[in-house]
């Protein structure tokens, strides 16, 4: 089986297609299906050419003949590639953080999406609030993290509980010396009825922030609704004994997890590549799973429909527990993690949760046609 990878860059993050392909490959060793799978690779920038993004992908699919094409690439992008992916037939993979929106929900036969669910983790923790510290919110945010629309969703989500965000914080800042968060504090200042703050920052300016809020004198009246990549290992470098203020958010996945599968990936990452793995060596380790699934199905590679279908009736049982595929919109559905840091506390604290049908169900009939904004590269690819 020769598989496609169409992999970005990454400034802040480096290795991130390393640890990606990586966990592709071990997952297919530990199987025995490393001599069976061929991967062809092909470097799309900074995934934001979408030129480029298409004549790869036609590459791969036309001159390499790949059975299936795995795309690390946004939403944005995908709509690119439908008629490209239809008329050959086979299956297109679309792996990413899952900080967006799609333009829409209605699945195209042939492409599934595998993701951190980062936008709707950030629409439950908007969520997380309902009837505790008063009704504004203080929507808190940097350059890079403001221009995907998972800030959208956790705004929606506060919304929902009858939330009102009274005032927005984006912190300019395109390098993070001299990190500071001044003019918000002079607004808490002004405002000490405002105590929940939704916050979304990737994790070195989630550091930073977590350390200067820290000094504010009045922290400690403050609880803050935090991204995934909030409550990274990096993000809470900064602890200490604990912070003044609470932290709640939620996580697609840690290595702290004591599930079996998330135990066994663990040890046979680091076994084969003496890393430890991150959320990036997670995805390549479910995509590996997802090719499995595909090359084992004896379904004809041209045939990506049945598999779509094959793949609706499957139960991939990973280090994120039991993942299924949402047939309404062909996304993968995973169970995540309710997160909290409790005041003066250097501890998170997490507990295992079932994937919520009812509040996905809620989600995806949220009217996506009018949330826009400039950045096509996938999240963290900058």
């Amino acid at each position: 089986m020769k598989v496609g990878i169409l992999y970005p860059r990454s400034t802040v993050y480096p290795g991130m297609m390393l640890d990606f392909v990586d966990g592709v490959r071990t997952f297919l060793k530990k199987q025995g299906l490393d001599s069976k799978v061929q991967l062809v690779t092909e470097s799309i920038g900074f995934a934001g050419s979408e030129k480029d993004v298409y004549e790869k992908a036609e590459k791969l699919l036309i001159l390499e003949n790949v059975e299936l094409l795995v795309a690390y690439i946004d939403e944005k992008v995908t709509g690119l590639l439908e008629p490209l992916i239809a008329s050959s037939g086979k299956l297109l993979l679309i792996v990413n953080p899952g900080a967006n929106y799609p333009e829409n929900w209605i699945p195209q036969p042939t492409i599934i999406h595998l993701t951190l669910q980062d936008a709707f983790l950030c629409w439950l923790s908007g969520k997380i609030s309902e009837g505790k510290n008063g009704k504004s919110g203080l929507m808190a945010s940097c350059f890079y993290d403001c221009g995907y629309l998972h800030l959208a969703t956790m705004v929606n989500g506060f919304n929902k509980t009858g939330g009102n965000i009274v005032y927005n914080y984006v912190n300019k800042q395109k390098e993070w010396v001299g990190f500071q968060i001044k003019e918000m504090t002079d607004y808490l200042d002004k405002d000490p009825t405002t105590q929940n703050l939704l916050c979304i920052f990737d994790s070195t300016p989630a550091s930073l922030f977590y350390r200067e809020l820290n000094q504010y004198a009045k922290s400690g009246q403050l609880h803050l609704l935090v991204s995934p990549m909030m409550l990274q290992p990096l993000a809470l470098e900064n602890i200490g004994s604990g912070f003044q203020f609470d932290i709640e958010g939620c996580l697609s996945w840690s290595a702290s997890d004591e599930n079996t599968a998330n135990k066994e990936f663990i040890a046979y990452y680091y076994q084969h590549t003496k890393r430890q793995p991150d959320i990036f060596a997670l995805l390549g380790w479910e995509t590996g799973m997802v090719i499995e699934k595909v090359l084992l199905s004896d379904i004809d590679f041209n045939q990506g429909e049945k598999i779509t279908a094959a793949l609706a009736n499957s139960i991939l049982k990973g280090p994120r527990g039991e993942m299924k595929l949402d047939t309404r919109t062909n996304y993968f559905c995973a169970p995540y993690l309710n997160c909290r840091v409790p005041k003066n506390s250097a501890n998170i604290e997490m507990k295992p949760e079932s994937f919520p049908l009812q509040e996905w169900e809620t989600y995806i009939q949220e009217n996506t046609e009018n949330a826009g904004s400039g950045w096509i590269n996938t999240y963290l690819c900058y």
